[in-house]
């Protein structure tokens, strides 16, 4: 019965029952910070263990650099050794590789880390594992720096009152600042692929002969000279060799306006050049001229921008081009000989209306040949002042040849374009070009079909910066920033255009690495927008997109008359940014400089803002000074990223 009472009692007394659940507790806290301690020492001796395989991969990557000719199996014993010296734990490797080629180095490293009380409950070690990969400062790097050398380059960028220096010494000193910061900071590196390319640009640039052909024969195959792109004929359309319309067009067009009495006409007052890609027989890829079928037309006369050059003893292509054709135009896939739009179009200015007494463009034409000769039919008008009645005869044009004495149904326009895109006149003997020269305000410059390729020529790839280095003016980069010169209007996209093919591994620059294994960087700097030089005439105004009043982009001008300045000016800041759009998309890093003591404009700074590839990469240089720090600012970058390990 006592038993039985003491048992109740227990069952009964609540007291000590705290006690026996503290007890039970003990257990799971005990294995709780157990747990907390060894899972702290486990993710210590993981940071230390990552950072000793970061330590020395980065530290054998920069051994391969110096050193691409050594052992992998020598680099990969000294790497283990470093690493035992920086962690306490014996460490075993999945995975260690240098690549002296690539110059990357792999590391898979883990180690066990033994518990403190974790072994209590059956968990002897804890397993510690990182990898790391490191490559320093053996991805090449191109830098293509594109300068603008119109003619405002040579306003004084100095400030008042202070000695004269022009915007463009600012410039000069700015891109050896750029290559100069950029090489400094990989000294070291003397196995460092970095290489720069220089363009200057105006509306046009200019390729040296070495990238034209062997031997400075000007001749290489992703040149057309014999007519396949679409637009190799824009300004020398066919025209009839034979026959009683001798010397007309060989395609009539539609009438350029409502009032006049024919439909469609063979004369050269009715040529529109966005309708000759609708009459020339065509490649099956739509992409080109059959030239096979073009040549083999009944009496077609056919002269192509190779026959105007070769016409003259005193004129010759000096290496501008034309902007390419069709969907080539902003884009920089490589040249195909199957497809005639991708091949690139060597500079052709045509020869415009001959001097007509006092017309108001006395001084502002292209004249250099004849143009009533050779085959063309045009003979001078015989009836004197006051004609208004059409020829019924082809054998006189009088009525299209003379702004004073044509048909009331035509225009000023309608004369200066008949007379400047009749074709025949380039054929014949070969000649000399008129001793022309064009009164401006770039100075009196030698007119002739290579007319406006007045800017210095450009540098491909190259990594001779000794001259620039040791402030000299030996070696080509350091030579080629010598000699650019402002002269000419502006126009970014053809900079663009070429700055970027020095980039490309392709014709028509070849040089470059291949996109995968290179960073490409191109740096643009201009002092304004872009311009055309009259617009809305034939006199002066042919650019490397052809003439602003021919509407060269279908933009529906002819249904309102010439575009204004604003609207051809426009349309060069369009072409722009479609380029930069497919420069930004092919991995190319873009910065952008804005030279001007003014705050640059809507259209530049939409420009800006649109072509650079982040905000910090659109930079407003107000000054010289502004000038050269951000050409530094840029040269840094480049150094930063040149010596910046990376891993997948």
């Amino acid at each position: 019965m006592a038993k039985t009472n003491i048992l109740r009692r227990f069952r009964d007394d609540k007291s000590g029952s705290a006690y026996v659940l503290a007890a039970l507790a003990i257990v799971p806290m005990f294995g709780m910070m157990a747990l907390a301690v060894d899972y702290t020492n486990h993710d210590r001796i993981k940071t230390d263990l990552e950072t000793a395989t970061e330590t020395v991969a980065l530290h054998l990557a920069k051994r391969v650099a110096l050193n691409p000719n050594g052992s992998p199996g020598d680099f990969e014993e000294e790497g283990k050794k470093i690493l035992e010296e920086l962690v306490d734990e014996p460490v075993t490797y999945d995975k260690f590789a240098v690549d002296v080629t690539s110059g990357k180095v792999q590391i898979v490293a883990k180690t066990q880390v033994k518990t403190y009380f974790m072994h209590l409950f059956g968990h002897e070690n804890l397993a510690a594992k990182v990898q790391t990969e490191s490559r320093f400062g053996r991805q090449s790097i191109e830098v293509a720096i594109a300068i603008d050398n119109s003619g405002s380059m040579n306003i004084n960028a100095a400030g008042i009152g202070l000695p004269f220096k022009s915007r463009m010494d600012s410039a000069k000193s700015g891109a050896r600042t750029l290559i100069k910061t950029a090489t400094d900071s990989i000294a070291d590196l003397q196995s460092a692929e970095i290489k720069f390319s220089l363009v200057p640009w105006n509306h046009h640039v200019r390729v040296p002969n070495k990238y034209l052909g062997s031997g400075n024969s000007q001749d290489a195959w992703w040149i057309d000279w014999e007519g396949k792109s679409v637009d190799h004929f824009r300004y020398l359309a066919p025209y009839k060799a034979s026959g009683s319309s001798k010397g007309d067009m060989y395609y009539e067009m539609p009438r350029r306006q409502s009032d006049w009495p024919e439909a469609k006409s063979d004369e050269w007052v009715y040529y529109d050049p966005n309708k000759l890609k609708d009459v020339l027989p065509l490649t099956p890829n739509g992409q080109g001229v059959d030239l096979v079928t073009l040549k083999n037309q009944p009496g077609i006369g056919i002269v192509t921008r190779k026959d105007v050059f070769n016409r003259f003893h005193n004129a010759s292509w000096k290496g501008c081009f034309d902007h390419r054709a069709g969907e080539f135009r902003e884009t920089f896939d490589a040249p195909n000989p199957q497809i005639g739009n991708s091949l690139y179009l060597p500079h052709f200015a045509p020869d415009e209306y001959d001097f007509d007494g006092w017309d108001g463009y006395r001084y502002w034409r292209i004249n250099y040949i004849d143009d009533v000769n050779a085959e063309s039919d045009f003979e001078p008008h015989r009836y004197g002042f006051g004609y208004t009645t059409l020829e019924s005869s082809d054998s006189s044009d009088g009525d299209h040849l003379s702004t004073r004495q044509k048909h009331y149904k035509f225009t000023n326009d309608d004369i200066y374009r008949a007379r400047t895109f009749n074709t025949p006149k380039y054929v014949g003997s070969k000649t000399y070009t008129r001793n022309t020269t064009l009164w401006g305000s770039y100075g009196r410059e030698r007119v002739g079909p290579d007319m406006d390729c007045i800017v210095p020529p450009m540098l491909g790839l190259s990594d001779d910066v000794d001259g620039i280095n040791n402030n000299k003016s030996d070696g080509e980069l350091a030579k080629a920033i010598k000699d650019m010169t402002p002269n000419g209007a502006t126009d970014l996209s053809i900079g663009l255009s070429w700055a970027m093919n020095t980039l490309t591994p392709w014709e028509p620059m070849r040089g470059a690495g291949d996109f995968k294994d290179t960073q490409k960087i191109l740096v643009l700097m201009t002092d304004g927008d872009n311009t055309i030089n009259f617009p809305n005439e034939y006199a002066y105004g042919h650019s490397p997109h052809g003439y602003a009043i021919d509407d060269p982009y279908d933009k529906g001008w002819g249904l309102y008359g010439p575009p204004s300045s604003d609207a051809a000016n426009g349309m060069l800041d369009d072409v722009a940014k479609g380029m930069c759009t497919n420069i930004k998309s092919m991995g190319v890093r873009i910065y952008f400089i804005y030279f001007g003591a003014t705050k640059y404009s809507t259209r530049a700074g939409k420009l800006m803002s649109h072509c650079a590839s982040s905000p910090q990469n659109a930079i407003w240089a107000k000054t010289d000074i502004d000038l050269e720090k951000a050409f530094e600012k840029i040269g840094g970058d480049i150094g930063r990223l040149r010596l910046t390990n990376y891993s997948d």
